[in-house]
């Protein structure tokens, strides 16, 4: 059994465990639609989610601009994770939460020039591609959160870091013009499935770090949803000259739709 079905097996089994633990403290009879008044200092929580995003170009200009289209067909996939609040006073605590999430795209591209440089060859391309990505990881935010209008809405912001547990990265070139150097007269045309596919997986990094920002909502007491905007900082593959393959970074980008259970406030 890979690394990857493992975790996720143990947050599957760890969600349930603290669902059913914490089944007698949520009585649907006694359902309070205000936030309780009583001091809090920490409290626990549950989560689950769906994420959409990927990896994007830095900058956009690259992909998005003259000559140059990107239709992206995001997919949707789960989270799941917990957390562990520290309360400040009545508007202002600390978080941070662990969640096992799964981020994964496709795109459709039209470049005017690209290159990509693999070792020391480098290829030159015009035309039309295809690319698949997805990111399975562990991703770990530590942010502040401020509560107002009655603690019933609350914001965050801080930053994550996210150990990737599988990643894939895969270019299809389908139409269009190619060569080895930089002159356009020397290229020669291609057509679907006359280009090797070009697959970046094993060039990928194993982390990632960036910042987050968010708004909740206070459904009914314990139970919260909320949306979610994360960006990375870094660059998706490994640092270091031998490993800058594209002529610019891709950063990761995703948003979040969560929702989540309070079962411990002490």
């Amino acid at each position: 059994m890979n690394r990857k079905r493992v975790i996720m097996k143990l947050y599957t089994t760890l969600f349930f465990l603290l669902l059913i633990g914490s089944a007698s403290a949520f009585n649907p009879l006694k359902i309070k639609f205000k936030p309780i008044k009583e001091p809090v200092q920490f409290a626990m929580g549950v989560h689950t989610g769906i994420d959409i995003g990927g990896a994007v170009p830095y900058p956009l200009s690259k992909v998005v601009g003259v000559g140059n289209k990107m239709e992206v067909v995001p997919r949707l996939a789960p989270s799941l994770g917990v957390s562990y609040s520290l309360v400040v006073n009545k508007n202002w605590n600390v978080s941070i939460e662990s969640t096992y999430k799964k981020v994964e795209m496709a795109a459709k591209t039209r470049l005017s020039q690209e290159s990509i440089r693999d070792g020391e060859n480098t290829l030159y391309f015009e035309g039309r591609a295809d690319a698949h990505m997805s990111f399975s990881m562990i991703e770990v935010p530590l942010y502040v959160r401020y509560s107002f209008g009655n603690g019933m809405n609350k914001i965050l912001l801080g930053g994550y870091y996210s150990y990737i547990l599988d990643a894939e990265f895969v270019t299809t070139p389908v139409q269009g013009m190619a060569g080895d150097n930089e002159d356009k007269s020397t290229w020669e045309p291609f057509g679907p499935g006359e280009m090797e596919q070009q697959n970046f997986t094993d060039k990928l990094d194993n982390w990632d770090a960036g910042f987050v920002l968010g708004y909740e909502r206070v459904l009914i007491d314990r139970v919260t949803i909320g949306g979610r905007f994360a960006m990375g900082f870094k660059d998706i593959f490994r640092s270091g000259e031998d490993n800058k393959y594209l002529s610019y970074s891709m950063l990761n980008m995703r948003g979040t739709i969560m929702l989540s259970y309070t079962f411990l406030r002490k």
